[in-house]
């Protein structure tokens, strides 16, 4: 079995679990962002999210080896003009086609605690703010930046080849511009994000699949 027959098996698997998210979340294919948003679906959301997203990255990086782009001339930015996809609104943002990078502790900068005005003393005739309950997290605040990453992992599984050219651009561009491999390589090192040791949903499956497919060097297709 090659490479596209994995690859679309593992696609058609991904489809299945991102029509259940959208179902969970209440959002409909195409259409605007919910107001609102269950923590315990939030929950269940993300908990299939991250996951997804890496394994499409990976199918993405499969389908854009071996691709030729051209890089044309750059061109310089007019002044006063603002460029295309500022302010876009309700546009679905695109596919993040590379992993977001590890956090190091030890590398980090030691964090320094910021010293207030003082010691608070109060008295006990003075008089006391009533005390009020913590606010319900029964639903999310702002639950946009969920739903857009749902809508946009939707529309990068619909148009993968378009996906895997503008990867292939991205890693063209960033060679070019001599950046080192950690910038223009998609997957980070070590494993991937979202990624469970204990597989207990099937996008932990389609998820480590994918990652062994993408460590993989290409295979011949099938011709038999």
């Amino acid at each position: 079995m090659n490479d596209a027959v994995i690859i679309k098996y593992q696609v058609t698997a991904l489809m299945r679990l991102v029509a259940s998210m959208f179902a969970l979340a209440g959002l409909v294919p195409g259409g605007a962002v919910v107001v609102s948003i269950p923590a315990e679906v939030r929950r269940q959301v993300l908990r299939v999210l991250q996951p997804a997203e890496s394994a499409l990255r990976r199918v993405i990086l499969v389908k854009a080896r071996g691709l030729v782009v051209s890089l044309g001339p750059k061109r310089a930015a007019l002044k006063g003009v603002i460029p295309k996809g500022k302010g876009a609104g309700d546009r679905i943002p695109a596919f993040v086609l590379f992993d977001p990078r590890k956090w190091f502790r030890e590398l980090a900068k030691p964090h320094r605690p910021v010293r207030g005005a003082g010691p608070r003393i109060s008295g006990f005739d003075e008089e006391r703010p009533a005390y009020e309950p913590p606010a319900s997290h029964s639903a999310e605040v702002n639950p946009a930046s969920l739903c857009r990453r749902l809508q946009a992992l939707q529309k990068a599984l619909e148009t993968i080849p378009a996906q895997a050219k503008r990867l292939a651009r991205l890693q063209a561009k960033r060679r070019a511009a001599g950046e080192p491999l950690r910038r223009t390589e998609p997957r980070r090192p070590g494993w991937p994000p979202g990624y469970r040791k204990r597989h207990s949903h099937p996008v932990d499956v389609i998820l480590h699949d994918c990652d062994i497919l993408a460590r993989q060097d290409p295979r011949p297709p099938d011709k038999s």
